[in-house]
């Protein structure tokens, strides 16, 4: 393939102005006279089988020409190899040293390249099987071919080479020849797995933060190589060293006809060679950064939350080889017995017996307090409209958990997984704020509506008992985690969606039984107290409970948004609140129609509808990069293991 590229790019070379031009310029019995020369060495004279070794090609340029990096820049061929290996190796790709940025021209206009003038040394790795028998003599061969360019021509190189083998007991080194390899190997780039780069797009301008480990130094020159094309390499690089680390602001390619280089395809990553100067002299490191949005917050950021960078295909693919995704480990109690597998009869009955503990729960007992409380409001009234209330609640909480389970089956997703999105917690704060401040009296809703009549309020009633039954459906899912874990995972592996459907629907009966229970044996309540009195008093002990279940979602919260935007989240409640005392003040019948439409529905409208804004604003990731994580994924402990690397794992269930 790269002598494919070779090939097409010297053709684009070829038709423009002051070009060298050769119709097949890798056709052996080119005659051109050639000063520039190229070495072809391997380090080892006989190889073990399992073992590999390394090859050297050098390439000592003639002067005033250069060759080109794997991203030439403009048009281009990086230097290629074409093997013909025995049965038994297999060669790497080519591993390229540091380039240089090259200030040349191409069709009389002046351009940045990337490249290499000199003498310059590419390795590499050819890897013995295991399967090769020792004694074997082994003939190796191939093509090294590269492109090297003046101002106003282009010249293809291309040299035979070939070498033998012998397989045996141990790898045995040339040791002049590895001492070569060994310098080149030191003007390779170094493992970046320690650093960090994060990349953020803001029209064309990409800003590309690199953080370094604890300690190291980072002078100029700074350079940031792409791989694949993305970063305009005609475009300026700025450079600001920081304590972190380097920001570099570049600019995305476009596309420019003049040298006829093509628009790069854009990606969400950011692949390339970062090359800086240290206290050991010129440095380079492979790194990927991520591309995570708009630029607009990054230049002002603190280094001190962490950002985790998502796992590639490629790594996935190279993890499953190592890991048996499909492998589960047998569960053992404290005791030592073997955990009881679950099966969809056990499953109804644990879920069944879990919602009914969760009523006791501190996510759902606020809820329940109020429902009781409705309840003992409705101890005067009808059996039959009781019963009505708590088969609606019973619905409201069916329907919310129908939707919740759809939406986490559909998506694939765990149980309790919305608990991660910082707008679904946020949206649940808020709901609890609100309906603690109802409690403590800081406002009622429709309150201008009574004259309207009984049927009505018997409306809003009901409706009022829907809402409590969906409302619990959503805060169950972070008290249920510890004991219906099992059971929930049990039923989303499940491919019949039915038995899936089923396992949630238990779920909602055992949580919905005790108020079923109350509102179809009406005798139960007229055990309860009687209205009175102390229902405002209880109402009003209610709404710390409910205060505290918002407190509860802020835990997490914080966790997910950062510390700068969750005080942000905290000023937009006040304003919320702020909204709702107004509205609770001047919307009654009591005031001025004027003053109460204006004050009480305009300003509180405003107020409230301006923080909530506020709130969503954000209920997203603060822009703070510190630390950089990578995402877990099947393997990956198996995969840095075996390129003996040290890595930090975290793991958590906080939401």
């Amino acid at each position: 393939m790269s002598s494919i590229r070779a090939f097409f790019s010297l053709l684009v070379i070829a038709s423009l102005p002051g070009a060298f031009a050769q119709t097949n310029p890798f056709e052996d019995g080119f005659s051109l006279e050639q000063k520039t020369t190229a070495k072809v060495i391997a380090e080892a004279s006989s190889v073990e089988p399992g073992d590999y070794f390394r090859v050297a090609f050098t390439i000592h340029h003639q002067e005033h020409f250069h060759s080109y990096y794997k991203n030439p820049g403009i048009v281009g061929a990086a230097p290629s190899v074409k093997w013909d290996l025995p049965e038994g190796l297999t060669a790497s790709e080519l591993k390229f040293p540091r380039p240089s940025v090259i200030h040349s021209k191409f069709a009389d206009l002046d351009a940045l390249l990337y490249g290499y003038e000199g003498s310059v040394t590419f390795i590499a790795e050819v890897e013995a099987s295991d399967e090769l028998e020792v004694g074997q003599e082994l003939l190796l061969s191939g093509k090294f071919l590269w492109q090297e360019c003046n101002e106003s021509m282009c010249i293809p190189g291309n040299l035979e080479f070939s070498f033998k083998l012998t397989v045996g007991e141990e790898t045995i080194f040339q040791s002049d020849d590895q001492k070569v390899i060994e310098a080149a190997q030191e003007q390779l780039p170094k493992d970046g797995s320690a650093w960090g780069a994060i990349a953020r797009e803001d029209s064309e301008k990409i800003l590309l933060e690199i953080i370094a480990p604890e300690g190291t130094m980072i002078e100029e020159p700074v350079y940031y190589f792409s791989h694949d094309q993305q970063i305009d390499s005609q475009a300026p690089q700025r450079v600001e060293i920081t304590p972190s680390g380097a920001t570099l602001t570049l600019v995305r390619n476009q596309g420019n006809k003049e040298l006829a280089i093509a628009a790069a395809e854009a990606s969400n990553k950011l692949p390339g060679l970062f090359t800086y100067n240290s206290e050991y002299g010129p440095t380079s490191l492979e790194l990927q950064a991520e591309l995570i949005g708009h630029s607009s917050s990054l230049a002002g950021a603190t280094n001190t939350e962490a950002h985790v960078v998502d796992a590639s295909g490629e790594e996935r693919e190279l993890g499953k080889k190592l890991y048996n995704v499909d492998a589960r480990p047998e569960f053992v109690l404290l005791g030592g017995a073997k955990e009881k597998k679950v099966t969809f009869l056990s499953s109804l009955g644990l879920v069944f017996l879990g919602g009914l503990i969760l009523n006791l729960m501190p996510c759902v007992f606020p809820v329940l307090g109020l429902k009781i409380m409705g309840f003992v409001s409705q101890a005067g009234e009808d059996d039959k409209k009781i019963k009505i209330h708590g088969l609606v609640f019973t619905i409201g909480l069916l329907v919310a958990m129908w939707i919740l389970a759809a939406i986490i089956i559909s998506l694939k997703l765990d149980w309790g997984q919305q608990l991660t999105n910082p707008i679904f917690l946020g949206t649940m704060i808020i709901i609890f704020f609100l309906m603690g401040l109802n409690l403590f009296g800081l406002f009622e809703i429709g309150t201008s509506l009574t004259s309207v009549g009984g049927e009505l309020q018997a409306k809003k009633g009901f409706s009022g008992s829907f809402f409590s039954g969906a409302l619990t459906t959503l805060v169950a899912t972070p008290c249920s985690g510890p004991f219906l874990g099992a059971v929930m995972a049990f039923a989303l592996s499940q491919e019949n969606k039915l038995v899936q459907f089923t396992v949630f629907t238990v779920f909602a009966f055992g949580i919905s039984a005790p108020y079923l229970v109350l509102s179809f044996f009406p005798s139960l309540i007229k055990k309860l107290p009687r209205p009175g009195a102390w229902m405002e008093t209880f109402k009003q002990v209610m709404a710390f409970f409910v205060m505290a279940t918002a407190v509860f979602f802020m835990k997490g919260f914080l966790k997910l948004v950062g510390e700068n935007h969750f005080n942000s989240f905290l000023f937009a409640l006040c304003l919320i609140g702020l909204g709702i005392y107004t509205y609770g003040r001047f919307f009654t019948p009591m005031v001025s129609k004027a003053k109460r439409f204006g004050v009480g529905l305009g300003v509180a409208g405003l107020l409230s509808l301006s923080g909530i804004s506020w709130a969503y604003s954000v209920s997203k990731p603060e822009a703070n990069y510190g630390l950089v994580w990578h995402e877990w994924y099947p393997g990956i402990m198996e995969l840095n293991r075996s390129k003996k690397r040290t890595i930090w794992l975290d793991y958590t269930a906080d939401w």
